[in-house]
């Protein structure tokens, strides 16, 4: 095995450093545990659903530094099967494991760019009883939006970066 080779060599350029993706984290965190401290004293603790595989560790990042109880449960969605391209169809291939009816649920996104899972995912949350869905996402692509998605009741978009 050669040691000359690395896991970055197919690295073009940085866009954010470590401290910048630190200090976004911290301050969508912040965001977060402000929202829900506020909120009403009989409201349950939200619900943090990621949408596996790609949020997993913005997601572990963010739980760390929000200051709430929390639960947390993954939902797999699949829009772009083997591609970098979006098939616009996204497919729940798994269901979360946790009851989110009567709850306040965060939706943890690596990147929104279509709108088409987030949309989706809305959606079958809604199903499942949710009272709010809010959006959380390290990456928004609004100029790449196809699908302008309702976040449900009291729900909220917290944004990271924009490219």
């Amino acid at each position: 095995m050669s040691s000359s080779s690395s896991i970055h060599d197919d690295i073009l350029t940085v866009l954010w450093s470590p401290d910048q993706l630190s200090h976004k984290v911290s301050d969508l965190a912040s965001q977060i545990t402000n929202d829900f401290s506020s909120s009403s004293s009989s409201s349950p603790p939200p619900v943090i659903v990621g949408v596996a595989t790609g949020a997993f560790l913005f997601l572990a990042d963010l739980v760390r530094n929000i200051n709430l109880p929390l639960t947390v449960d993954f939902v797999r969605a699949e829009s772009y099967g083997s591609g970098t391209v979006s098939t616009g169809v996204p497919k729940l291939s798994c269901d979360v494991k946790l009851d989110v009816a009567g709850k306040h649920v965060v939706l943890v996104e690596d990147i929104v760019d279509t709108g088409n899972t987030v949309s989706r995912l809305i959606s079958y949350l809604e199903a499942k009883g949710a009272t709010s869905v809010s959006v959380c996402t390290l990456l928004d692509k609004p100029a790449r939006r196809k699908v302008h998605f309702q976040l449900l009741g009291d729900g909220k978009f917290y944004s990271g970066f924009e490219p």
